[in-house]
């Protein structure tokens, strides 16, 4: 290919277009990623609320399921003292009534 002045003129000339064209598309790109940055951080901001509120909802329950658990161990505690108590009364009723048949 034959070097000629006014082929080079002219890519000299197109050269600069282009990047300064090169240099808008990457400046949208740029502010395309950013705006996507900036979603993206807003959705992560809103997604770390979120787990800080169930982790908080969490602990809550895991609270009250607790106290249902330590208020039921007391009520099986008193239930079996019951049940011991019971069986104490039948055993002396039984015995109270032996002794009246024998007397009798």
């Amino acid at each position: 290919m034959r070097f000629h002045p006014l082929n080079y003129r002219h890519r000299w000339l197109e050269t600069p277009i282009t990047t300064s064209a090169a240099h808008s598309e990457t400046g949208t790109e740029t502010g395309e990623l950013q705006q996507q940055v900036a979603s993206l951080n807003s959705q992560l901001e809103e997604a770390r609320d979120e787990a800080e509120l169930n982790l908080l909802m969490l602990q809550q329950v895991q609270e009250e399921l607790e106290f249902y658990f330590l208020a039921h161990q007391q009520q099986e505690q008193v239930l079996q003292s019951q049940q011991q108590q019971l069986q104490r009364a039948e055993a002396l009723i039984q015995a109270l009534l032996e002794r009246l048949e024998q007397q009798g």
